[in-house]
């Protein structure tokens, strides 16, 4: 299914920028950041623009989802390894671990208290890690503009993209029997590799000095990394596995 579901997926994406070119002039393509409302508007009209801008809205409203969530987790995650500090490593708001059941007055919970709060938990969120993550996104809209927005997070993001899938094309070929939850075809990420280095020249060749910029601006965090986790390796203080109960709770089901 999931097979299926990719392909029409990419179909789709590759058909809709095909008609846009089909459509609209090269010089709105190249200076609108809402192309399918400007091919909505050419095609169909204003009802066409209002409608392709409302389908837009929730494509980005469900992409903004996805992208907060996600990178709270990973804020969650270095929390929990003590690359940030630990108060990003928290579930829930504050030091607490979850919501917890109302018992007061002698009554037990309700049943919508039991259901948010069974097993798992509904409310487990890394509250802190994402009230961070907003902080942040906040002051770089607030001191930057969009197009250096793009240009900061696709060069960073996929610098790290690279990296990251290109580690599994080292592992598969220094630990060929290395046990493996998920396997994916060699294909894969020797494909997703090219692709992340085809994007990373591009922005290289059209915004060099921000290119630059986000270079030393990754590469800064070195210095830090090492002074702060190599010493602490060698006095043998490395951080104690403290649970991860949250995925252990999900990892039952």
């Amino acid at each position: 299914m999931i097979h299926t579901s990719l392909a029409f997926v990419i179909t789709a994406y590759i058909l809709a920028n095909v008609s846009y070119y089909f459509v609209l002039p090269t010089s709105v393509i190249e200076s609108s950041n809402t192309v399918a409302v400007a091919f909505g508007a050419q095609v169909f009209g204003p009802v066409g623009s209002l409608l392709l801008a409302l389908i837009v809205s929730a494509s980005c409203f469900g992409a903004l989802n996805a992208t907060t969530f996600t990178s709270g987790r990973l804020v969650y995650a270095a929390g929990k390894e003590g690359y940030m500090p630990a108060v990003f490593g928290k579930i829930g708001i504050g030091n607490r671990s979850g919501v917890k059941l109302n018992t007061r007055r002698g009554r037990g919970p309700s049943k919508f208290e039991r259901l948010i709060c069974d097993d798992a938990g509904f409310f487990f969120t890394p509250v802190n890690a994402m009230v961070l993550n907003a902080l942040l996104t906040a002051a770089y809209v607030a001191v930057g503009e969009f197009k250096t927005l793009i240009t900061f997070y696709g060069v960073a993001g996929y610098t790290f993209y690279f990296f990251t899938v290109l580690g599994l094309i080292v592992l598969r070929v220094k630990e060929p029997d290395l046990e493996r939850p998920y396997k994916t075809w060699i294909t894969t990420p020797v494909i997703f590799c090219c692709v992340s280095i085809f994007l990373l020249s591009r922005a290289v060749l059209a915004e060099p000095l921000q290119t630059v910029i986000v270079v030393v601006f990754v590469l800064a965090g070195l210095p830090i990394y090492f002074w702060r986790f190599r010493n602490k390796n060698r006095r043998g203080g490395g951080q104690k596995d403290v649970g991860w109960k949250f995925w252990r709770r999900w990892g039952r089901g």
